[in-house]
């Protein structure tokens, strides 16, 4: 994670997400916790966005492409 940022991966329909983060893991594991959860937001219009954890860790969310196919609006 070093350099790379961490990064999450969310449904291409998704609006909502609860992501873990891993530098939060780390530091809860030594310490005895178990919260390194944290959710967010991303509009429809948007294919990625950058959000902070509960600490300030920086997190990547990034929407995967819709699959082939696949409807984005109703028929007329």
């Amino acid at each position: 994670m070093e350099g790379g940022g961490q990064v999450v991966t969310i449904a291409s329909r998704a609006t909502s997400f609860t992501a873990v983060c891993e530098l939060c893991t780390a530091v809860d594991t030594d310490a005895g916790w178990a919260g390194a959860t944290f959710a967010g937001r991303l509009d429809l219009d948007l294919g990625h966005g950058t959000f902070l954890c509960r600490r300030g860790h920086s997190v990547r969310v990034e929407r995967t492409a819709p699959r082939a196919g696949a409807a984005t609006s109703a028929a007329a």
